[in-house]
């Protein structure tokens, strides 16, 4: 297979790295902020959706800000699960016999119907949720990841690896391999891991493959919520109910290290 060309990002966030630098993450539900910051440090991105699926993880639920005890509430998408031991996430469908698109929608609504830029960003989700007519989990799941990207001028290909093995690409092997046959793909110059990569790289396959890599270092923006003191790690919907287009400033650029 030809690898896939791509071009370096003029975001101002990219980091400093050789080009084109590929961002990959396994897919998220609402995701949080540091999702999204990783993905404006690089130049593609790879959802991967070609894993196992894990039992209370955050590949079909997140948090919401409440102002009840303890603060916050997960969102989760009910799924059906084979009885198979190990599931692949893109074959995970959602049970749509449970009521879950109005709980959800209630429950945003309940909580953030008083925050300054609810009137802009509600109807955007009620649309993506009332539009959506699949049945997988990760078809949902793409839908809510490329709004995030959106709202946050993200403007980099994003690719799923799913999608990718289909036409004929090797994505095979686990951790560092998996990460190194991803580059190949796109003839990737970097590689960005996130915070606990360190714990699995295997630093000598990168280097003869000559690709070089970094970590995020992610720091949590502090931002005003509409309830009380400051709870992190909430889905990103929280900080742009409360701060709309201000939100791309307030996240500001990710930090990194390099070994």
């Amino acid at each position: 297979m030809e690898p896939i060309i791509i071009k370096k990002s003029n975001d101002w966030r990219r980091i400093d790295l050789p080009e084109p630098i590929l961002v990959a993450h396994q897919p998220e539900f609402l995701p949080w902020t540091s999702y999204i910051s990783k993905a404006t440090m690089g130049d593609v991105y790879f959802i991967v959706d070609t894993v196992q699926f894990m039992k209370e993880g955050f590949q079909n639920r997140n948090k919401i800000r409440i102002k009840n005890e303890p603060g916050w509430q997960w969102l989760t998408i009910p799924v059906l699960l084979a009885k198979k031991k190990f599931t692949n996430l893109s074959e995970v469908k959602i049970n749509d016999k449970i009521k879950w698109r109005r709980k959800h929608l209630s429950a945003i609504k309940y909580s953030y119907g008083s925050t300054p830029y609810f009137n802009e960003i509600y109807p955007e989700l009620e649309k993506i949720y009332g539009d959506f007519n699949g049945e997988f989990l990760v078809e949902f799941v793409v839908s809510i990841i490329k709004y995030a990207f959106n709202k946050f001028g993200i403007n980099i290909p994003v690719y799923r690896t799913s999608e990718l093995k289909k036409l004929g690409y090797n994505l095979e092997g686990e951790k560092s391999d998996l990460a190194i046959n991803m580059c190949k793909v796109v003839q990737a110059g970097s590689f960005i891991f996130g915070q606990y990569g360190r714990r699995y790289i295997e630093k000598e396959k990168f280097l003869n493959h000559d690709i070089e890599y970094a970590f995020q270092k992610f720091e949590h923006p502090i931002y005003s919520q509409i309830h009380d003191q400051f709870m992190p790690e909430m889905s990103f919907i929280d900080l742009l109910f409360n701060h709309g287009t201000n939100s791309i400033k307030i996240l500001k650029k990710s930090n990194y290290e390099k070994e």
